[in-house]
């Protein structure tokens, strides 16, 4: 049996916050503690990567330079910008 893979259940969960939870955020600790959370998800995925794409070393940067980009987006978008 093949494990769960958790690691993309998490990746989704943080994907779909980045659209709908951060951009309404109006506690700045809690909008630092959830770029936290993108920056480590980021690290992890660059290092650890993906359970089952191990064989495809790209995936893993990609998924990193995408929360990455979020992460700055949602900078952006505290700053009062639009979303990019």
């Amino acid at each position: 049996m093949d494990p769960f893979p958790w690691d993309l259940l998490v990746l989704a969960a943080i994907l779909l916050c980045n659209r709908t939870v951060v951009p309404a955020l109006k506690a700045p600790a809690a909008f630092w503690a959830f770029q936290l959370v993108n920056l480590g998800a980021a690290a992890w995925f660059a290092v650890f990567g993906i359970l089952g794409m191990a064989d495809v070393p790209v995936a893993q940067f990609v998924v990193a330079a995408l929360l990455v980009f979020h992460a700055v987006q949602n900078l952006f978008v505290r700053k009062g910008g639009k979303k990019l």
